[in-house]
C-alpha cells in the first residue's frame, strides 16, 4: 500500500492557481466545498458526508479512521483553531497537533456579537486579524514537524496537513497587507483606490507562491514517494460582488469562495466536477479499500457527479448552493434541515465548542 498525503492550504482560489508554479505543474481539476469557510468545509471533507458541514463538526466515519482501519498510520497537523479537537478534527488520528494553546480560548459572546457592524468596527480596530497570527506556528515550521512525524512513522502512511500562510492578511510583518488597508477592504470596499486593491491581490499572490515552495520542501521531504492530493477549504473574494476575504457571518456562496483546485501527482482527476466529499472516496480507493457507505462523496474516476452542493451554516441558519452543467440555484439565510438514515439533522451553534470563539476572533473568520 503506498504513501497518502493530503495537504490543504486556507484560502485558495481556482483562477489563482497559477501563481503556484509547483503545484500547477500536476494535474489539476476545479473543485467546490462542502461548505462556506474553514470549519465546515474541512469538516465535510474529512467525514465525507453532508451532516459534518450541517453541524460544523467531523462526524464518522472519517478518512482517517478509514485509513487506520485499512493498516495504515494516521497523522494530522491543523495550526488553526477551527480545526480544534473539540471539533471532532483528531478523530481517526494516531497522532495529531492542531497548535493551539488552550490559555487562547474564550467564550462565544465575540461571535455573536461580531454579527453587528458596528461592533465588528470596533472590535477590529483593537484586533485585527494580524494581532494573533503570530501565535500560530509559520508553515515552515508546520512542514518541518509534518517531515519529522511522517519519516519517523511506519507505512504505511497516511498524513493531512493543513498550511495557514495564504489566510488573510496574506504574511506576516511586511508580507501582510496594512491593518488599514485591511480595514477598508472589510468595511469599506466601495472606496478602495485601485491602487489599494491592486495591492491586496499582489500580496494575495505573494502568499500563495509562498505557500507553493514550502508545498514543495514538504513533498521533496518525506521518504517513499507518497501519492498526494492537495486542495482548499474556501477561496475569498476581492470586490467581485462588492466583498473582500470571507466573512462567514454573512453565509455567501459565490463562486469565487467555492471552486478551489484539487491538484495530485498520481491519483487521476476527471469528470466534469468534483466536491471535496469527493475526496474521501478517491483516497479510500487508492489505499485499495471501500468507502463507507455513509460516505455522500464518490469516486470521480468511476461515477459521474450530477450535480454539487454547498452549505453555509452560521448559528441556527445556512444558505445553499447546489450547482449543475445547466443552473445554480442559491437559497439565501434559510432555516435547514435534513433527514438522514432516518434522523433529522439541523444546523445549529455547536455547544460544545464555545471555549475557541475567541481564538477564531483573533484569526479574523469573525470581526
Amino acid at each position: 500500500m503506498n504513501d497518502i498525503v493530503l495537504i490543504t492550504a486556507d484560502s485558495v482560489r481556482y483562477d489563482y492557481i497559477d501563481e503556484m508554479e509547483f503545484l500547477s505543474g500536476y494535474q489539476t481539476q476545479s473543485g467546490t466545498t462542502v461548505g462556506h469557510y474553514t470549519r465546515p468545509s474541512l469538516a465535510g471533507l474529512l467525514s465525507s458526508q453532508y451532516q459534518a458541514t450541517m453541524k460544523s463538526a467531523v462526524t464518522g466515519p472519517t478518512i482517517p479512521e478509514v485509513m487506520s482501519n485499512a493498516g495504515y498510520t494516521t497523522i494530522g497537523l491543523a495550526p488553526s483553531p477551527q480545526l480544534d479537537e473539540v471539533f471532532n478534527f483528531n478523530r481517526g488520528f494516531d497522532k495529531y497537533e492542531n497548535f493551539v494553546d488552550a490559555g487562547n480560548r474564550g467564550s462565544n459572546r465575540r461571535e455573536i456579537l461580531g454579527q453587528f457592524d458596528l461592533l465588528r468596527k470596533v472590535y477590529h480596530r483593537f484586533f485585527p486579524p494580524h494581532a494573533k497570527m503570530s501565535d500560530l506556528p509559520t508553515d515552515k515550521a508546520v512542514v518541518e514537524q509534518a517531515v519529522e512525524q511522517f519519516n519517523e512513522a511506519t507505512g504505511p502512511r497516511f498524513m493531512w496537513v493543513h498550511l495557514m500562510g495564504s489566510h488573510r492578511p496574506y504574511g506576516r510583518g511586511d508580507n501582510a497587507i496594512s491593518r488599514s488597508l485591511d480595514r477598508k477592504a472589510l468595511f469599506s470596499p466601495s472606496s478602495l483606490k485601485d491602487s489599494e486593491h491592486e495591492e491586496i491581490i499582489s500580496s494575495y499572490k505573494d502568499a500563495l507562491s509562498r505557500v507553493d515552495t514550502v508545498i514543495e520542501d514538504l513533498l521533496m521531504s518525506l521518504n517513499g514517494d507518497p501519492t498526494f492530493i492537495f486542495t482548499s477549504d474556501h477561496g475569498d473574494e476581492f470586490g467581485e460582488e462588492g466583498y473582500y476575504y470571507h466573512q462567514p457571518q454573512r453565509r455567501r456562496t459565490a463562486d469565487k469562495l467555492v471552486t478551489v483546485p484539487i491538484v495530485s501527482n498520481d491519483i487521476s482527476l476527471t469528470g466534469d466536477r468534483c466536491s471535496l466529499l469527493d475526496i474521501g472516496p478517491m483516497i479510500a480507493s487508492e489505499a485499495g479499500t471501500d468507502p463507507p457507505e455513509e460516505w455522500n462523496g464518490i469516486d470521480i474516476r468511476s461515477e459521474s457527479r450530477s450535480y454539487t452542493l454547498t452549505i453555509a451554516p452560521w448559528h441556527n441558519t445556512a444558505s445553499l448552493r447546489l450547482a449543475t452543467d445547466d443552473y445554480t440555484v442559491t437559497s439565501t439565510d434559510g432555516r435547514v434541515s435534513m433527514t438522514e438514515s432516518g434522523a433529522d439533522i439541523h444546523v445549529e451553534k455547536n455547544k460544545q465548542a464555545e471555549e475557541v470563539q475567541e481564538r477564531l476572533q483573533d484569526l479574523g473568520y469573525v470581526e
